[in-house]
């Protein structure tokens, strides 16, 4: 069963420049036979990736596959996961994302979801505070990953797909088509005002140098500053990086945060890393890196890969709750 749940953020995304609502609609899934006097249940938080609300993974109607909802009751019902509650928080911005973290320019992401949207959980289904898990695919794997080392506590088990990371390879490939776009828009504000009003939606260049530009007020944030409220980690002109904006950004990246939180981490019941082998975005390396410092740091983790890219990869999702709510 799918309950959607309408919540108007009473702090955590309130009075920010970028002008996003402070109200969210978002899915809630309830197992099999659940009832309001069934208490104690854990909970499964489902970050999504840049572009998508967490309502994603839950709308999927091809013909040729199974939505979630029904992949998750069909396993229940056989005893192959445990009864739990399903969340897919919309966290996204008017750029396409948030990344699940604080800032001053888009709104408190993180703080609207460990603060805010926890609490409201816990207390309408009266689920168990001591079992709780997040998982996340791609920008969901970097707010995975970062929430459970800037508020340990809040969850107890982590399986991160494809976290954004290693973010030497990842960003300054997206230089030269972003300039491309761009520079044929006439600067990044018509670039916006055209491809975010388009009927026909974004075209993959177009959703490339969105993405790059949606960074800018996440990493690094400069309120005073529109329509991105944020610096960009290169030169508009000449695509030259620039060191002060760059270091900024380096800063978020999973790879170098580990080295600060590890105790955090090591303080999960469970720490998954998946990634497909043949990731176009070369997320895969960013979590060899990751997994070789949690091992420096003694963080008991699990470091998983498989053939396939970044995409098309949702089939795995029941194995990755049951990873983590086997453990609690």
């Amino acid at each position: 069963m799918i309950e959607w749940i309408e919540f108007e953020s009473p702090k955590a995304l309130r009075g920010f420049p970028m002008g996003d609502s402070p109200k969210r609609e978002f899915p809630v899934y309830l197992p099999p036979g659940f009832s309001t006097d069934q208490k104690g249940l854990p909970t499964v938080y489902f970050l999504s990736g840049y572009g998508a609300r967490g309502s994603v993974y839950l709308s999927d109607d091809s013909a040729f596959g199974r939505p979630l909802q029904a992949r998750l009751d069909a396993e229940i019902s056989a005893g192959k996961l445990p009864p739990f509650i399903g969340v897919f928080p919309d966290c996204t911005s008017r750029l396409g994302h948030s990344q699940y973290i604080n800032s001053q320019a888009l709104g408190n992401y993180m703080d609207y979801l460990c603060d805010e949207l926890v609490p409201l959980i816990d207390e309408t289904f009266a689920a168990d505070p001591t079992r709780r898990a997040v998982v996340g695919h791609s920008s969901g794997g970097f707010g995975a990953l970062v929430t459970a080392m800037l508020r340990p506590g809040v969850f107890h088990g982590v399986s991160a797909s494809a976290s954004d990371s290693f973010f030497e390879n990842l960003f300054p490939a997206t230089i030269n088509r972003t300039l491309i776009e761009v520079t044929r828009a006439g600067g990044v504000e018509a670039f916006l005002t055209t491809a975010l009003t388009r009927p026909s939606g974004l075209g993959s260049n177009e959703f490339e140098a969105v993405l790059t530009l949606a960074m800018a007020p996440c990493y690094a944030p400069e309120p005073a500053k529109g329509p991105l409220y944020g610096e960009l980690f290169f030169d508009l002109e000449t695509g030259e990086i620039h060191p002060e904006f760059w270091k900024r950004y380096l800063a978020w990246d999973p790879i170098h945060l580990v080295d600060k939180h590890a105790s955090a981490l090591k303080k999960l019941k469970v720490l998954s890393l998946e990634c497909g082998m043949q990731d176009e975005h070369g997320l895969q390396w960013g979590h060899r890196q990751i997994a070789r410092k949690l091992h420096a740091q003694g963080v008991e983790h699990k470091l998983i890969e498989y053939p396939g890219g970044h995409r098309k990869q949702s089939w795995r999702l029941e194995q990755r709750v049951q990873r983590v709510l086997e453990k609690l």
